[in-house]
């Protein structure tokens, strides 16, 4: 089980340090940006919209080198995170998700958001750290329930 969390972990946020969100266009074939087009669709294979949605605003937030920069970044974004988390917490759960564990698990992510304001608003470094840690393993839980595979591989 921990190895299936840490692959979807990995899976979720690319498994490497992403760049800031920047939009970049191309006229290459196929569409899709010059840079990673191809690879971000892989990242939301199997991901539902509303969480590929959320991840497209965390992920490169989450990834950015710690510190001042990162803090006003996230926070700036906040409004945009909580409108992302209120559809996921609205839609129908995935099918692989229990619905109770589901509720649960959008729960976190809404208190976690709620804490990450706090801290934004409080200009509290330390706390912004651990709270936008929750918001991202929130994240990873609900990615992890609604990926969820019956792997025969299972141990």
């Amino acid at each position: 089980m921990l190895r299936l969390r840490l692959a979807l972990s990995l899976f979720a946020c690319g498994g490497k340090k992403s760049e800031p969100a920047t939009t970049t266009t191309s006229t290459q074939p196929g569409g899709g940006s010059a840079a990673g087009g191809h690879e971000h669709m892989e990242e939301h294979e199997g991901m539902p919209a509303e969480l590929a949605k959320f991840h497209d605003v965390l992920a490169p937030r989450w990834h950015a080198d710690k510190g001042p920069k990162r803090m006003k970044d996230t926070c700036a974004a906040l409004p945009e995170m909580q409108a992302d988390a209120d559809a996921i917490a609205k839609a129908t759960p995935p099918k692989p998700a229990n619905a109770d564990t589901w509720t649960k698990g959008t729960r976190a992510l809404l208190d976690g958001l709620a804490m990450l304001d706090a801290s934004c608003k409080a200009n509290d470094a330390v706390k912004f750290e651990a709270s936008f840690e929750k918001v991202h393993n929130s994240f990873e839980n609900l990615l992890a329930m609604a990926t969820e595979h019956h792997d025969e591989h299972k141990m």
